[in-house]
């Protein structure tokens, strides 16, 4: 990796020239990126940081003219190859789309067709770009499928999107990327959605075929971590301008704006543990002084949750997937136990099986003395207002056609907790103040929020029943660490204040070793070791627990040495 300066370098592959982007709606304009500039030469890795909203996404779509309808590129130029490709008739630019350059979106599920086979999808590409036949693309399809790691690549190469968990969707977008093996590759938050054993796997072969086939790289991402390890050279975005670009080197050592400052300032950290992440938050009630109650906490024990194989024309079954395989696990009155694990280990299936969104197989789940594993209907939805639960992916578990207001005031609704129409009105403003957004978000759309702020809304809508417990699937894995911080805050001051306990599903050991008190690690649908957190994180004594602390990527924030003025 280089680390010239960007005035000692040769002609680059890619070169972004006074780049503004606007959004038109109407009669109102918005200015998404702000005169930007950049280069990327051959080889290298760029990455761009950078809160939600602050034009990372954006500036990447524009570079392969993929930018939404309402926005249009005001002014500036860009350059890939030294061709304008600003000037190139859309049949032109097709051409440069995935044989020149290619993309890895954040959302797998979005981009990967949901009725075409995963070897189809990858076969196209190949078809398209490199003239090979059907079963030529076949065979190549099958070599990336496990060049990408996925264990058993002819069986899903058969398989449809919906079928894969989300890890291996990421991989198969992966595999499609980089099929016609692209001198530039834009990865726009490649591994958001992966564990860190699989996110080190994932670098590691990105960086193996960058090498191989010399390609550049545009590496969008919130972890500082991951860009410590992948970047040649980094830039720094808020509010559409990049207010910092540097070296690696650098930027790890001595970032020179306030705002680099204090992404560096948000990370997750034990040694941050009973204090907010971000000081504008205020000082925390982080305590947790709810006393422990073996009748209030929520008790799981040997949860099996075994899902079919069904086969022929009469779909008999013909065995089971284990995906839970016997866990036993305590949450406790006004703490945080963390689930942690590599991708289809069994996590979130875990948390569904507790609040029944899937049936288990066998094993019991207790909370105020019910069998919450198999009381009827009406008494689990009784049971909804206590039990909640926070999805990964805020968009999709909203009603894209329903106002914000209407989605947090549903339960209240639908579980008569509060049955005056004003008041579930004002509750639902109050709700939103508490989550850190304006009372006038409850006459938009969810589609007019950023993923953080969505996600506040998914965290308003479970807080409007009063729960006791909330199953927090991922909630922060799709943050940048700034927006991470602020929803970590608002989780440990709604725990300090109302004693809501939190069963946390994530892959994120930094925000484990700050947030939770305890941690349970899973592996093939089993826990295999659990504990107090500082416990587990220093000590660790199964194999597994060492491997996956031993993927997670090292970083060591910069020292302030010196006071800085305001920027």
């Amino acid at each position: 990796m280089s680390n010239n300066d960007i005035s000692d370098r040769k002609q680059p592959l890619l070169r972004v020239e006074n780049l503004s982007i606007v959004f038109e709606t109407g009669q109102r304009k918005v200015t998404a990126v702000d005169n930007i500039s950049f280069e990327i030469q051959e080889g290298e890795t760029f990455a761009l940081v950078g809160e939600s909203g602050s034009g990372k996404s954006i500036s990447a779509l524009s570079v392969i003219r993929l930018l939404p309808e309402a926005a249009r590129i005001s002014s500036g130029s860009i350059y890939f190859c030294n061709q304008d490709l600003l000037t190139l008739p859309e049949r032109e630019m097709r051409d440069v789309r995935g044989s020149g350059i290619s993309m890895i979106f954040q959302e797998p599920m979005t981009s990967l067709n949901p009725v075409v086979k995963v070897g189809r999808q990858i076969s196209e590409v190949l078809i398209r770009h490199k003239n090979m036949s059907k079963s030529q693309a076949r065979q190549r399809a099958l070599d990336l499928l496990d060049a990408v790691n996925i264990k058993n690549p002819s069986h899903t190469i058969d398989t449809f999107a919906h079928e894969l968990s989300g890890g291996m969707k990421q991989r198969v977008m992966i595999a499609i990327a980089l099929a016609c093996e692209p001198k530039l590759l834009i990865a726009d938050e490649p591994t958001t959605a992966l564990d860190v054993t699989i996110q080190a796997r994932v670098l590691d072969l990105i960086n193996e075929l960058q090498e191989k086939f010399k390609m550049a790289i545009l590496f969008i991402t919130h972890d500082l971590a991951v860009v410590k390890q992948v970047a040649d050279h980094v830039a720094v975005m808020k509010q559409g301008k990049i207010v910092e670009q540097s070296s690696n080197e650098i930027f790890f050592s001595s970032p020179q704006h306030e705002y680099s400052w204090d992404l560096f300032a948000a990370l997750p950290a034990m040694e941050k543990r009973g204090r907010p992440l971000l000081a504008r938050n205020g000082s925390l009630v982080s305590q947790k002084s709810v006393s422990h109650n073996q009748q209030d906490s929520l008790k799981v024990d040997d949860l099996k949750v075994h899902f079919p194989i069904k086969k022929g024309i009469f779909k008999r079954t013909v065995g089971h997937v284990k995906a839970v395989d016997g866990v036993s696990l305590e949450i406790p009155p006004g703490k945080t136990v963390a689930l942690v694990g590599e991708s289809g280990s069994g996590k979130t299936t875990v948390g569904k099986g507790i609040l029944r969104l899937v049936q288990p197989t066998s094993g019991e789940v207790h909370y105020l003395g019910l069998p919450i594993h198999k009381i009827d209907k009406q008494q689990l939805l009784e049971q909804r207002t206590n039990l909640q639960i926070v999805f990964q992916d805020p968009y999709s578990s909203m009603n894209p056609r329903m106002l914000v207001g209407d989605i947090i005031e549903e339960g209240m609704k639908a579980l008569n907790v509060v049955s005056d129409s004003s008041e579930r009105k004002e509750k639902v403003l109050e709700l939103l103040e508490q989550v850190g957004l304006s009372r006038d978000a409850h006459l938009r759309y969810p589609h007019e929020f950023s993923g953080g702020q969505r996600q506040r809304i998914c965290i308003a809508r479970a807080l409007a029943v009063n729960p006791k417990i909330i199953i927090c699937d991922e909630p922060t894995s799709a943050l940048d660490v700034s927006v991470q911080a602020q929803i970590l805050d608002l989780l440990n001051d709604l725990q300090a204040r109302f004693g809501i306990s939190y069963l946390f599903i994530t892959h994120n050991m930094s925000v484990v070793a700050y947030f939770a008190d305890r941690v349970a690690v899973m592996y093939q649908g089993k826990i295999v070791e659990q504990g107090e957190v500082e416990q587990v994180l220093k000590d660790p004594q199964h194999e597994y627990t060492k491997r996956l602390l031993a993927a997670v990527p090292k970083l060591v924030p910069p020292e302030r040495v010196e006071v800085r003025a305001e920027l």
